[in-house]
């Protein structure tokens, strides 16, 4: 854990003496671009399964969400058409 967090802060003092180097928009831009494809390269990608799992928890939520939200509708719709009814009085 300590060695990840003396790597963060060379990183960071890294980045700030880029910035500190690169002082014009176009410089700033430069290093924005190589900061962003040097954090890219770290990125790692899903194995089929884990793609598969994940992508079925996240329609299994979408899912649930989508019947919560439904059944909310449906409660609220009959409330609000019980209290806006007009009831006939004799």
């Amino acid at each position: 854990m300590a060695e990840e967090y003396e790597a963060s802060e060379n990183l960071v003092d890294k980045a700030k003496a880029d910035r500190a180097s690169a002082r014009g928009p176009i410089g700033r831009l430069i290093l924005f671009i190589k900061q962003v494809i040097g954090e890219l390269g770290k990125v790692t990608r899903p194995t089929w399964a884990e793609l598969r799992n994940y992508t079925f928890v996240v329609l299994g939520f979408v899912t649930v969400v989508m019947i919560i939200i439904a059944v909310l509708d449906w409660a609220f719709f009959y409330v609000v058409q019980f209290l806006f009814t007009p009831t006939a009085t004799n």
